[in-house]
């Protein structure tokens, strides 16, 4: 190997770990700002407007407006409660929306809660700054209900797996109205299965459909399931509306371990099982 091949190769394993690294991951909670203080810098790792920092490194950038509250079951100024977390959470007061922009961008998923007033959206874009390429576009609709004494009282997943890098997401809707939680990023959405027999037990050559719903974190399920008869797949189906089935009809007599594995870009793959008898 020559000098300097070598010397690329190792220049190489320095900057892959960084190139690694450089997609944003981790969670916005707005745990430790202070209540009314302005983000700024806060997740660039610098500071809020009341002197709260550094934050976390993630390369995040809020548009001027963007201020975190603590409830006033808190001692602070916000009227909400039941927050995930129980932290400040975002919101403005001015304005009808607040951009994130995510300098190192944004990959696999991203998934928050929100509580809202009157109707805002929820938008993803290729570019910093709400440009580029829109790659979805949610509506938020009111979700508060049976609230008492705090106005926001329920709070809602949103969830989208990503399709390409985002490089900003935009939170509008109307101001003092609209309040953001816990926003997750670069990590596959959470889901959950539960697979159902329409028979069990059944007899041997009857038809048996074994059926997997998946639900995910803030949004429908989308991929594939592989059921399983034992170690022979029996079906690969997409998932519609979040549900996928196969029917089976040679089940040997006795006790057969049936397994469906989920997967799906921008979902955390699960796999139930269950216990078929046939008579």
């Amino acid at each position: 190997m020559s000098s300097r091949l070598a010397r690329c190769l190792a220049l190489l394993l320095v900057f892959l770990p960084l190139l690694a690294e450089a997609q944003t991951k981790g969670i916005v909670t707005f745990a430790k700002l202070k209540d009314l203080e302005f983000i700024n810098t806060y997740y660039d790792h610098g500071y809020g407007s009341l002197g709260t920092g550094p934050g976390p490194n993630y390369g995040l950038q809020f548009t001027a407006n963007a201020q975190a509250i603590v409830s006033a079951s808190k001692g602070g100024s916000g009227n909400f409660i039941n927050d995930p977390n129980n932290y400040p959470v975002m919101f403005f007061q001015t304005g009808n929306n607040v951009t994130m922009t995510a300098t190192n961008g944004l990959q696999t998923a991203l998934w928050f809660y929100y509580s809202a007033l009157q109707t805002g959206a929820f938008t993803v874009y290729t570019g910093p700054n709400a440009t580029g390429t829109i790659l979805a576009s949610i509506t938020l609709p009111t979700n508060n209900s049976g609230c008492t004494t705090y106005k926001l009282c329920v709070w809602t997943p949103i969830g989208i797996p990503l399709s390409a890098p985002a490089g900003s997401i935009s939170f509008a809707g109307v101001a003092d109205y609209l309040a953001i939680a816990s926003i997750h990023m670069g990590s596959a959405l959470p889901t959950s299965m539960v697979l159902t027999s329409s028979q069990n037990p059944s007899v041997q050559g009857e038809p048996v459909t074994f059926t997997a719903t998946v639900t995910a974190t803030g949004t429908v399920a989308v991929g594939s399931v592989t059921f399983k008869a034992g170690p022979k797949v029996v079906g690969v189906v997409p998932l519609i509306n979040g549900v996928a089935s196969v029917t089976v009809s040679s089940l040997k007599a006795g006790s057969t371990h049936i397994s469906a594995k989920f997967e799906g870009a921008g979902f955390v793959n699960v796999t139930q099982g269950l216990t078929q008898v046939v008579n």
